[in-house]
């Protein structure tokens, strides 16, 4: 398989929407653990806050045709979900 080299637009893409990502994701959190929060608690808000976050992104970058080129071929379901479970796992061993 013969490597393709990215130009530099190319690189300036994937970064911003790399950089573009990582913001909505965190607003996203943000936004979502705060409003569960008053309807669930708060050690179960913030995983699914987390989760949800990142499976919107995903799916967003996907509609638009730019995932990251990481995990272009994941779901964003799955995605999801294991952030979720990796945000809870490491407030269960910080705790």
């Amino acid at each position: 398989m013969a490597k393709s080299k990215l130009r530099p637009q190319q690189w300036l893409k994937q970064i911003f929407f790399f950089i573009f990502g990582a913001l909505l994701t965190g607003f996203l959190t943000v936004f979502f653990a705060k409003f569960l929060g008053h309807f669930i608690p708060q050690t179960i808000a913030v995983p699914v806050g987390v989760g949800t976050a990142v499976a919107l992104t995903l799916w967003l970058s996907q509609l638009i045709k730019q995932p990251p080129f990481i995990i272009s071929g994941t779901s964003p379901f799955i995605a999801g979900f294991c952030a979720a479970l990796g945000v809870h796992v490491s407030r269960v061993w910080l705790s």
